[in-house]
């Protein structure tokens, strides 16, 4: 219904609530849906398809909560509008009454939508301590929705927030993740700084003085993997290295994927930072000077580099100048190239009559000079290859 009400029409997911018991649910839809589940039926939820169509419908309900676990203790009602006075936020406390289309909304939810505020149905404190999830729930709100929490809400979450600790790991995990995927996420975690969350859920930030780059997270566009890229700015003001950095990930149960690729980020930044720093003056006229500092870059770190001069940028380390016009010089004439030694393990066997680590080696030793002169052919490969044996050889 919020949703609806947004302009962004109905989807082909529905959340219907009904006086009717799941027992009675499930007989209702037998005629109707190509598919059923029940997993709920204790919470009083059953689900169905037809189509692309998919239906959760619920069973009106009332709730109470045990102080050491976020899971309702439910009862069920026949009362619609306390049903929607234990959601989350006045906002999802919308309903359309059926077959007639009467709006009903006990709680002002479409006036907050309208004013673009978030509250919630019953007082705060009690609702996020029953389930603290709500508070993450709520800094994603601030930014899908473009809403603003009052003093009252941040306060609440300010005084509730230890309770957070009874939520499990893979669950805030997958809350901040929601988050994090959002086409703009400065104002969600702004709330969560604001707030003092964001200090709860990544340590590093509890003791920094450093402001939080909020409103840089919204201009990584499409490089990398947002939510990587995210993370990389997010860490890489407070975090000592990329080792920090995924000890911090690694505790929130974020995936492994997205700690290599925020891993990965932070080492691109850190080498370019460092390159920037050490490179030749701006003056200089010999590429010989600078091309190998951009391609030793383009080499090891060519997959992050994008996205490693957005987290840059977003710390507020601008590149020693013209280093950035160097480094996107050598990655359009020579990246492909680079990425790749022109021989083999194989060949280098073939050249060179040895094996086992001096492979290894001699690939090593390839790769550097490949860095130093440039993209080689397979012809200069193997020239170079030999003269290096020969003179290593005696």
């Amino acid at each position: 219904m919020r949703d609806a009400l947004l302009g962004r029409g109905l989807t082909g997911d529905l959340d219907i609530t009904t006086d009717a018991v799941p027992d009675r649910i499930a007989q209702l839809l037998a005629g109707w849906a190509d598919t059923i589940w029940d997993q709920g039926k204790n919470f009083g939820t059953v689900g169905a398809r037809r189509g692309s169509t998919t239906v959760e419908i619920t069973t009106h309900r009332a709730e109470s909560y045990n102080r050491e676990s976020r899971k309702p203790d439910v009862r069920f009602s026949s009362d619609i509008t306390t049903d929607l006075g234990r959601r989350d936020f006045t906002v999802n406390a919308i309903a359309v009454e059926m077959p007639g289309w009467a709006v009903l909304d006990p709680f002002g939810g479409m006036e907050d939508l309208t004013n673009g505020v978030l509250r919630t149905p019953s007082e705060p404190e009690g609702l996020f301590s029953d389930d603290p999830l709500r508070m993450l729930r709520a800094a994603r709100f601030c930014s899908q929705l473009s809403l603003s929490a009052g003093p009252e809400l941040v306060a609440a979450i300010r005084s509730v927030r230890p309770r957070l600790a009874i939520v499990s790991r893979e669950r805030i995990a997958t809350e901040f993740t929601k988050l994090l995927e959002l086409p703009s996420v400065a104002a969600g975690v702004a709330f969560l700084a604001e707030t003092g969350l964001l200090g709860d859920l990544v340590h590093p930030w509890r003791a920094s003085d450093t402001e939080v780059p909020a409103a840089a997270l919204d201009s990584v566009g499409d490089v990398g993997d947002r939510v990587a890229v995210r993370w990389a700015i997010l860490l890489g003001s407070v975090c000592g290295d990329d080792t920090e950095a995924a000890r911090c990930l690694s505790t929130l149960r974020i995936k492994g994927a997205t700690i290599k690729a925020t891993r990965s980020i932070l080492r691109a930044a850190h080498a370019v930072q460092a390159a920037s720093a050490d490179a030749p003056g701006p003056d200089i006229a010999d590429p010989a000077g600078w091309r190998p500092i951009a391609r030793r870059l383009v080499t090891d770190h060519d997959a992050s580099l994008d996205a490693a001069l957005v987290a840059l940028r977003a710390w507020g380390r601008p590149l020693i100048e013209p280093f950035e016009t160097w480094l996107t010089e050598v990655r359009a004439e020579e990246g492909p190239a680079l990425g790749c030694l022109p021989v083999d393990g194989h060949r280098v066997m073939e050249l060179l009559g040895t094996a086992g680590a001096g492979v290894g080696e001699a690939l090593s030793w390839l790769r550097e000079r490949q860095i130093e002169l440039g993209p080689l052919s397979p012809e200069r490969a193997s020239e170079l290859l030999r003269e290096w044996d020969r003179q290593r050889s005696g």
